[in-house]
């Protein structure tokens, strides 16, 4: 006897549509990727592209010091900035109050706004010292294996999207047409656990191997004409990448999988019992 459900049958033609939108934008990522010179049809164009390169995630930390002072004098140049580090701090008072050297001071402001509005008085001072967040960066290498690596790495998250999407439209077409588990739709939950581990593992190792090759990205600004002036107000890290909530809900469903496997063994035992 079969049983019908309306929700898997919604659910059916959600994964169906899903599964094709996905498809649609996968292929046309290829194609600008692999028939176009610069990612660009007319005013249509994809942000990764083999000759620009392709996303990885960083780590961004700012420094961003209320003033920094760009110096020089006899035998000695350099900058110092106001700092939290009492060190820092002390040497940076004892450079502003030395009237011997040249000195050109660079101040930070910060303003808060609220659309057009400045609020600035409605807040306490914002810290801007040490700021740290993730952002994702496009690099571009002369390196063959490196972009080959790179390039795995921008359509792997894309192929693991199509083979679930693939797995749960499958799993919602049986139970669409008869809402009862078998060994069939348990497998298909327990290759989507699988897959979910392997593509988290393959994420890792692939970052592994990217810092062999770049660990961090420097910005610095400086005036020519005093020497030592450089100053690093942004650095880039690149980081060892994982998603422990992707890794979890892999190792759930192979769990599941094992506990509706041991549930339809036991229900098979009663119904030949009797």
């Amino acid at each position: 006897m079969k049983i019908k459900y309306k929700l898997a049958s919604r659910l059916y033609g959600i994964s169906i549509i899903s599964f094709v939108f996905v498809s649609l934008f996968s292929l046309n990522f290829l194609i600008f990727d692999l028939f176009t010179k610069n990612g660009k049809i007319g005013n249509l164009g994809t942000t990764a592209h083999h000759s620009k390169g392709y996303p990885i995630e960083a780590r961004i930390q700012f420094r961003i010091p209320d003033t920094t002072i760009i110096y020089k004098g006899y035998n000695i140049s350099g900058s110092t900035s106001n700092s939290d580090v009492k060190e820092w701090n002390n040497n940076f008072k004892k450079i502003k109050l030395d009237k011997k050297l040249k000195k050109v001071y660079q101040i930070n402001k910060t303003t808060i706004y609220n659309d057009f509005e400045d609020t600035q008085k409605k807040f306490n001072k914002i810290s801007t010292q040490d700021l740290d967040s993730e952002i994702e960066i496009v690099l571009n290498p002369k390196d063959y294996f490196f972009k080959a690596i790179l390039t795995i790495k921008s359509y792997l998250s894309i192929i693991l999207l199509l083979f679930v999407l693939y797995q749960l439209k499958e799993i919602f077409k049986r139970l669409k047409d008869n809402f009862i588990f078998n060994k069939l739709l348990n497998k298909r939950i327990k290759i989507i656990g699988y897959s979910l581990i392997a593509y988290q593992v393959a994420r890792m190792i692939i970052s592994i191997i990217i810092k062999q090759f770049i660990t961090r990205i420097e910005f610095e600004h400086y005036i020519p004409s005093f020497e030592n002036s450089n100053f690093s107000f942004m650095t880039l890290y690149t980081e060892v990448e994982y998603n422990l909530e992707i890794l979890f809900l892999g190792l759930c469903l192979i769990v599941l999988s094992k506990l509706i496997t041991y549930g339809y063994n036991i229900q098979q035992e009663n119904e030949l019992t009797i």
